[in-house]
């Protein structure tokens, strides 16, 4: 070889190895499906997480919160229900908070095997921003502190702080660079950051590529607690995070959830949500990812739930009903004592888990419900097992944790890794 070539040759060698390098040192925010060490699970006094923790605990590496005065209760408890207790590391707390474990701390990773943590800003889902929250601001955003520590302080990974506010389940990635984020959510989050800084900060902090904006999520995810969704129809959410509604299964397939026409004549909340949705559909079918590519959009069902129905009284005996009563009628001066209302849960088939063998996903149908309910559960089973082949899609009833405002993968948080 001359030398010149020699050269050459050499310095391309030299060039192409300091790209796969800075390739490699390049942090990401991984997809759902990629391989995990473990998963954050929350909600232990919930059924269906429990449920989940169980079932977690016999395939991979399970991590709770708890107080530290109930560790002795819950392992009881825990190996009552048949868990693999050397699976599961109970992290001891001094708080009581509880808000989803999702919306705690992001993950990210390179492909050297190294991880930080992400910490956006928090402002209890915009709640900071209503002027009878005032009086508990600084103790929740002290019960955030130490929540957060407990994790940050459990996995030690280098921390990367931002003072943008952003919940893990208002973020969904394709882990090849693309971000779905959600108009409504992120604005009123940051109601001082416009949506070019609010994407100059999700690239440089997430390295994303690729942001698209849905506008607006799940009418059954509204904001707050007892808020009028419609008419007389109220509910509990977060103000329509994504993963109530849409959801990656793999990098180019996005699944939404989609009410057929018939439900949405029937029920007024579908109605708003079928609208909704027709926009981000729209939305989703004109974009493309971070090279260009279309996305395949796959519609699914939603399921057939039962909404709480009770006239509103301010000393019902039932403490709930109580609870909701004093909330609409301080909140909505056009209701008063006796008048008849729907609470929503926020359901949803799309607030599913993905593990390194499992898929984690809702189910509604119970005996005595009916037939289309079950067929509903089953179609929705059908299709995550399509799409992933090699997992078992393991079912829970999660009307209890739908009825608080939240689903399995709200309370929960994959360790990539």
């Amino acid at each position: 070889m001359k030398p010149l070539n020699h050269y050459l040759f050499l310095l391309t060698l030299a060039i192409l190895f300091s790209c796969n390098q800075e390739i490699k040192n390049e942090f990401y925010l991984p997809a759902e499906w990629e391989s995990q060490t473990g998963v954050i699970v929350g909600g232990l006094d919930d059924n269906a997480s429990f449920e989940m923790i169980v079932q977690l605990s016999k395939e991979t590496q399970v991590y709770c919160t708890v107080i530290d005065s109930l560790k002795d209760t819950y392992r009881n408890k825990l190996t009552n229900a048949g868990a693999n207790l050397d699976s599961i590391q109970l992290i001891p707390s001094s708080t009581d908070f509880s808000y989803a474990d999702r919306d705690g701390i992001i993950f990210m990773k390179n492909r050297n095997g190294q991880k930080q943590i992400i910490k956006f800003e928090w402002n209890c889902y915009g709640w900071y921003f209503e002027p009878d929250y005032k009086n508990t601001l600084e103790p929740d955003k002290k019960k955030r502190k130490l929540y957060t520590g407990l994790y940050i302080n459990t996995f030690k990974y280098p921390v990367i702080s931002s003072s943008m506010v952003n919940e893990g389940g208002a973020i969904e990635t394709n882990g090849k660079g693309t971000i779905l984020q959600v108009e409504s959510v992120n604005m009123h989050r940051n109601p001082g950051m416009t949506k070019d800084a609010q994407e100059a900060e999700l690239k440089k902090v997430l390295n994303a590529k690729k942001i698209i904006w849905l506008k607006k999520g799940a009418a059954e995810d509204p904001f707050g607690w007892g808020t009028l969704i419609t008419k007389n129809y109220f509910g509990v959410g977060v103000k329509g995070h994504l993963d109530q509604f849409c959801r990656f299964v793999n990098e180019n397939t996005i699944l939404i959830s989609f009410p057929d026409s018939i439900e949405a004549e029937q029920d007024p909340v579908k109605k708003i949500t079928l609208e909704r949705m027709k926009v981000n559909y729209e939305i989703l079918k004109n974009a493309t990812d971070q090279d260009g590519n279309p996305f395949i959009i796959i519609k699914m069902p939603v399921p057939d739930v039962d909404y709480m129905t009770f006239a509103l009284d301010t000393a019902n005996k039932n403490d709930e009903i109580k609870f909701l009563s004093q909330q609409i009628l301080a909140e909505q001066k056009n209701f008063s004592i006796g008048d008849t209302v729907h609470f929503v849960p926020s359901s949803s088939y799309l607030n599913f888990l993905i593990t390194n063998k499992t898929v984690f996903e809702a189910k509604y149908w119970t005996e005595g419900k009916s037939e289309t309910s079950k067929a509903k559960d089953e179609k929705v089973k059908q299709i995550l097992k399509q799409y992933f082949p090699d997992k078992n899609i393991y079912q829970i009833n999660t009307a209890e944790t739908n009825h608080n405002g939240g689903g399995l993968h709200c309370w929960s948080m994959q360790v990539p890794e």
